[in-house]
C-alpha cells in the first residue's frame, strides 16, 4: 500500500565540501534572494555582515591563487566563516518559508526533494545536489532504494519544466555529472526507480542554480 509522506522543506547543505569559487557565486546568490526579500525580513545574520563576509572571502580567495601558505590560511579562515553563515540561513530560511517552494526558491538556496507517494518500488530522494567542477556542470547525489534495480534521472529549465531531459543511471554509488547546462538557468531535477514490478512514480523536485 502506498503511503504519503509529509515533510518540511530542507535546504540542500554542503557547502564546506563546495570549492571556493562555486561557494562565492551560491553566498552572492543567497545574499541577492535574502536582500529586500519580504517573505524573510528578520535573517539571523544581518546581510550588510554576509555580505562583508563574502567580500572578505572573495578577496581571500583571489589572495591565495599565488599558493602562499599564510594566505590560504587566510582563505580558509573566511570560508568558514561564509559556512557558518549560510547553515545559519538556510535554517532560518527553513523556519520562515511556511513550506511554499516558491518562497523557499526566492532566498537562493537549493531545496531536497520531499519524498512522495510511492509506485512499485519506494520514491528515490536526492542526497544532495551540487555545483561540478567547471560551469554548465550539476553533480546529483542519489539515495538509493531497497529493490531498484535502476534510475531515471530527469531536469529540466525552471521550477515546473514543460519539457524534460531523461537518462537512466545504473548505480548510485557516485555522484552523477550532468553537464552541458547553461550556466545561470535555474533547473528542476526529478528522479525515480525501476524494480522488478515496474516504475516508482517520480521524486518531487529539487531545484538549483547551473553555475
Amino acid at each position: 500500500m502506498s503511503t504519503l509522506k509529509v515533510s518540511p522543506i530542507r535546504a540542500v547543505m554542503g557547502f564546506a565540501a563546495m570549492i571556493d569559487a562555486l561557494l562565492v557565486v551560491l553566498a552572492t546568490a543567497v545574499l541577492k534572494g535574502l536582500t529586500g526579500n519580504a517573505a524573510f525580513p528578520n535573517p539571523t545574520i544581518p546581510l550588510t555582515t554576509f555580505a562583508n563576509d563574502i567580500t572578505i572571502y572573495s578577496n581571500a580567495v583571489a589572495a591565495a591563487l599565488d599558493g602562499g601558505k599564510s594566505a590560504k590560511a587566510v582563505r580558509e579562515k573566511a570560508k568558514k566563516v561564509v559556512v557558518n553563515d549560510l547553515r545559519q540561513l538556510a535554517m532560518y530560511v527553513e523556519s520562515n518559508c511556511n513550506d511554499d517552494m516558491a518562497t523557499f526558491i526566492s532566498s537562493g538556496f537549493t531545496a531536497k526533494a520531499k519524498p512522495t507517494a510511492s509506485g512499485a518500488v519506494d520514491v528515490p530522494m536526492f542526497k544532495w545536489l551540487d555545483y561540478g567542477t567547471h560551469p554548465g556542470e550539476i553533480l546529483v547525489s542519489v539515495k538509493a532504494v531497497r529493490g531498484a534495480k535502476s534510475y531515471n534521472l530527469r531536469y529540466g529549465p525552471g521550477t515546473a519544466p514543460t519539457s524534460w531531459t531523461v537518462s537512466s543511471v545504473g548505480t548510485t554509488r557516485k555522484a552523477i555529472p550532468i553537464d552541458n547546462l547553461n550556466s545561470g538557468t535555474l533547473y528542476a531535477f526529478q528522479v525515480q526507480a525501476l524494480g522488478l514490478q515496474g516504475l516508482s512514480a517520480w521524486s518531487d523536485s529539487s531545484t538549483i542554480m547551473c553555475p
